[in-house]
């Protein structure tokens, strides 16, 4: 029996449109024992909307590293074969996103569905909003998002050259970088190809010696060959514009489709953004983030070239309607209808004054946060990359 759950009526932000009735899909998950943490059990999964219900089998584990410390768990779930959920394109495999620390859910959406709004080539997963039941259990809302991996970066399997890293040590300045133990063979977290299979982590130093060792004149010369720019550059405004310290070192996946392509960032992981730290502390601009701490950025920022190309890019990108208040605030309107809708449910269950909040601010007083963060982030970038046309707020 689905759950039912009220409407929520607007309140705070006087801008925006009324919200439209609209049906969440809801997720139950069945086990016959209790779900653990570091191994995957199996699973029956029914998905029932407003007009249909199918059931699937499946594997599932609990997920996360620090947010595993929240009550409210996110879930990784592999399926039996590969199946739509929740209108999303057609995996086996997915994360179903407790989303505890953002009170909006939507910070991971926004930042994702931006980057790929920047240019198409640019990856991150794509994501919608469901209820969930463990066991019969109502778990709330949750975030359900592709996991990054060779099918969703489209990769070609059959060159030997594709590969995936998820989160590689690669960009680390020296004095930040974490011990390499024996412990933890697969150090650069190579997730395509099996690891157990070929060990590709060799690749990583060859590109660290790159970046970190060449001479300026081979540097600059080959860069662009060995990385994808464009891609590197909307990477590095993303993170500046959202304020997202945490994905300066890490909280990205790295990869090649192919021999004949340089290496792509893919976005993962973007709760610290839009005026909160991954930990839910307030920051409206009062931390910036230090984005020379990446050693990447850090050789580029030194080229005359890579900063003019950086302010075009920039100029670009508010020109075009994608880095504007108004493009940020759309977004949000279309999410709101759906996040409302699991509101109800997800406060009996988590409250907005729960421990592990720095404040209780409500949905709308957050909602209004980050439209306020984003008026401040884009007066703040506009006079970094001196953009003269300005924006109508």
């Amino acid at each position: 029996m689905i759950f039912a759950v009220a409407l929520i009526s607007v309140s705070v932000t006087g801008c925006r449109k009324k919200a439209e009735p609209v049906q969440l899909p809801v997720i139950h998950i069945t086990t016959e024992r209790e779900i653990l943490w570091d191994k995957r059990i199996p699973c029956s999964v029914d998905v029932v909307t407003e007009n249909d219900s199918v059931t699937w089998e499946g594997k599932v584990k609990y997920r996360g590293g620090i947010s595993s410390k929240y009550y409210k768990h996110s879930y990784a779930l592999k399926l039996e074969h590969r199946q739509a959920l929740c209108g999303l394109p057609e995996s086996r495999t997915w994360i179903l996103n407790a989303s505890y620390i953002d009170k909006t859910f939507m910070r991971h959406k926004l930042c994702y569905d931006l980057f790929r709004q920047m240019r198409p080539e640019n990856l991150a997963p794509q994501c919608a909003y469901a209820l969930l039941r463990e066991n019969g259990h109502p778990q709330g809302l949750y975030v359900v998002m592709q996991r990054l991996n060779e099918k969703t970066l489209q990769l070609d399997e059959d060159d030997p050259a594709a590969v995936v890293f998820k989160e590689p040590k690669l960009f680390f300045p020296d004095e930040r970088m974490p011990a390499r133990t024996d412990g933890e063979p697969n150090f650069q977290e190579q997730t395509f190809p099996n690891f157990e299979e070929e060990d590709r982590n060799p690749l990583i130093d060859e590109l660290r010696n790159f970046i970190v060792n060449t001479p300026d004149s081979t540097f600059y010369a080959h860069v662009g060959q060995l990385f994808d720019l464009q891609n590197i550059i909307d990477w590095h405004l993303l993170i500046l514009f959202v304020n997202g310290g945490d994905n300066v070192l890490k909280n990205f996946y790295l990869y090649r489709t192919d021999s004949q392509t340089p290496y792509r960032v893919a976005l993962w992981d973007c709760d610290h953004s839009f005026g909160r730290d991954g930990d839910n502390e307030k920051n409206m601009l009062e931390r910036l983030l230090q984005d020379r701490q990446n050693i990447l950025f850090n050789r580029l920022l030194r080229s005359p070239e890579y900063q003019k190309r950086l302010s075009e890019r920039y100029g670009e990108l508010r020109q075009s309607g994608i880095f504007t208040y108004e493009n940020i605030e759309r977004m949000m309107q279309e999410n709101d209808p759906y996040v409302r809708k699991g509101l109800e449910e997800n406060l009996q269950l988590w409250p907005f004054d729960s421990e592990n909040y720095y404040d209780s601010a409500n949905y709308d007083e957050e909602y209004a946060l980050i439209l306020e963060f984003v008026k401040m982030s884009l007066q703040q970038l506009d006079k970094q990359f001196a953009f003269s046309q300005s924006a109508q707020f």
